[in-house]
This record gives structure tokens, sequence and C-alpha cells, in this order.
């Protein structure tokens, strides 16, 4: 069993750490005439939280010529990680002993996420993500594409194996729709209301987790999953 996880949002709680960055990038362009001077809280831009780089700026200011949008993008991504480097990163309040829990479980982790690698990188030095997740597929090594598409390429690298998909955006719940595999949706993230409508179960906190994991696939009987290293519990 392959357990995929979202970061910003279901493990990562990324809200101050973005709304930094983003108005430092916003900033910038005030200072180069693109942009009127105003102040953004963190709580306006977390909407924009686990949506890829080029589907952000061209919902925020779709008139924004490409250069200025790729531009204050980077300027984020090196805020953000200079912040992560910096001990500024915050994982949510039990996700490290339900990151252990799975695990002991015999479950195999592995993130996928709409951010650049370099962030990514970032986090596994500064948190020790390496301790639970054993691979890493980030939308900027895919173009951004949508992550549904994305998990074509890692059911490929991971053929025969079942997958649970769980994150706090709409298009993390696709990922499950698209592709036929439970999806949980963390209430605890930065989703609108209704957007994790189409989950097939929702967790309020990180330690809920666990217990949707044991829902979706019906404890029921002992199984060897073929892409687990020993006996689950199914």
């Amino acid at each position: 069993m392959i357990l995929l996880f979202d970061f910003d949002g279901t493990i990562h709680d990324t809200k101050h750490l973005y709304g930094c960055a983003f108005r430092k990038a916003y900033e910038m362009l005030v200072e180069n005439g693109m942009a009127n001077e105003r102040y953004y809280t963190d709580d306006e831009v977390s909407k924009y939280l686990g949506v890829s780089a080029p589907d952000m700026w061209n919902s925020f200011m779709p008139e924004l010529p490409d250069e200025m949008k790729h531009s204050a993008s980077m300027l984020i991504g090196k805020e953000m990680i200079d912040g992560v480097l910096n001990g500024q990163a915050v994982l949510y309040d039990g996700i490290i002993e339900v990151l252990s829990e799975l695990k002991s479980r015999g479950c195999r982790l592995m993130i996928l996420s709409n951010c650049r690698r370099s962030y990514m990188d970032a986090h596994r030095r500064a948190s020790g993500l390496d301790r639970f997740f054993e691979d890493y597929f980030c939308a900027e090594e895919y173009g951004f594409i949508p992550k549904h598409e994305i998990f074509l390429h890692i059911k490929k690298k991971y053929p025969g194996c079942t997958f649970i998909m769980t994150g706090d955006r709409a298009s993390d719940i696709e990922v499950g729709r698209r592709n036929s595999l439970p999806a949980i949706g963390c209430l605890y993230g930065f989703a609108a209301p209704g957007e994790l409508d189409q989950a097939d179960m929702l967790a309020s906190s990180p330690a809920d987790i666990p217990g949707c994991v044991t829902s979706v696939t019906s404890v029921t009987s002992v199984m060897l999953d073929p892409c687990s290293r020993r006996l689950i519990n199914k």
C-alpha cells in the first residue's frame, strides 16, 4: 500500500511562511509599477496554497506579463526556501506521530505536491522527511501538469501497487476521482468550504488520518500488498 500525501496544508502548515514570501513578491511588483500598493494578510493569500505557481499567478494577476509572473514566482520560492532553512517551517501538530504509525503498519509513504523540487529538498533537510517518505513527486519536474496526470507517472513507476491519496485541496481529491483510488480530504488545511465534498473520507485533524486509512481500505482480512515490504492489515 502506497499512501500519497500532499505537502503544504497536509503535512506542513504553510500559511505564515507563504504570507511573508507573497508580500515580498507583491512589494517587488509595486516597486516595478506592476501593482497598486496594499497589504495582503496570511488568510487572504492562503487560498493559493497547494496551487501550482503558474495557476496561482494566472488566477491572482492574469494581466501580469509572463516574465513578471516568473520573477515574482521565483522570489516567493526563494523567500520560502530561506524561511525553511532558517527554521521557520512548521509541521502540523501530531503529524510526525501519524506518519510514524502509518509506516509502522507497513505502509509506504510518498509525497505528491504542486511545489518546486528545490522547495521540497529544503524541507527534506530541515524536517528530516526522508525518515518517513521514500519518494517525492514535484509538479515542477512534470511541467506543472495537474496532479491527476502526474499520478499516471507514479503508477507506471510502481506497477501493481495500490494507492490512497491524502490532501487538502480539490486537486488532491481529483487524483482519486480520476484514477479510481480512495482520497482522504484534510479539513484542517486550506480548502474552501465544499472543496473536499467528493473525498471518500474527511480528516478534521492529522490524528484522524490513520482511522481514515483503515476505513477506506476496509480492514477485514490480512493480505500481502504487492507494493508492501511485509504483510499488512486491510
